[in-house]
């Protein structure tokens, strides 16, 4: 594959994703001023919460491992779904790298409503999140390369998927995301105990 094809692939994926993100800062805040609105119209009471019954027993916390594979998992079938825009004509790549980013946007937007200060979001999300965006960017700069095996990038059948290079890319996203789960379950806990002045 070419450089420029590269290279304006990633910006491709850079400008989605950040679109992505805008159009979720848009929603929370269209949700936040909807409720708003909601709640100076209504007049009736909040409902009580139920007490909580003594003989229920607590719900026990999943393990680091379960939640690891969990956090691994989910983001592999992104990884998976961004790649599948090869056999898409990018569309694939398009549809998942948007709605992606617009869940991070929604997500960042709802805890700046909620108080979180900027630094702190900073630090729970940037620790993980340049690994497994280094990911996902990858895999939708190879997805995005759909379009030109669509249009007839070369003569070979074969020749472009060669260039791709995709058991590197697979090998790539698996450690990337590997290490970025590892931090997610283990060191993003720690962080957010920082914070929260806990012991």
């Amino acid at each position: 594959m070419k450089r420029f094809g590269w290279a304006f692939a990633f910006a491709l994926a850079a400008t989605i994703w950040a679109a992505g993100m805008v159009a979720g800062a848009v929603v929370a805040q269209g949700a936040k001023d909807w409720t708003e609105e909601s709640a100076e119209q209504a007049s009736r009471p909040a409902p009580r919460d139920e007490p909580r019954r003594a003989d229920a027993a607590p719900q026990a916390e999943p393990s680091n491992r379960v939640v690891f594979l969990f956090i691994l998992g989910r983001n592999a079938a992104v990884y998976l779904w961004l790649l599948a825009g090869l056999l898409s004509a990018g569309a694939v790549t398009l549809v998942v790298l948007f709605h992606n980013g617009m869940q991070l946007g929604l997500t960042i937007s709802f805890a700046r409503q909620a108080g979180m200060p900027t630094g702190v979001l900073t630090d729970l999300l940037l620790t993980h999140g340049v690994l497994e965006l280094g990911a996902f960017f990858v895999a939708s700069a190879v997805g995005f390369q759909g379009f030109r095996l669509a249009l007839g990038w070369s003569r070979s059948r074969f020749e472009p998927l060669k260039a791709l290079r995709l058991p590197a890319v697979l090998l790539f996203g698996l450690c990337a995301l590997t290490g970025a789960a590892a931090i997610e379950t283990f060191v993003t806990p720690q962080l957010v105990r920082f914070h929260a002045g806990v012991e």
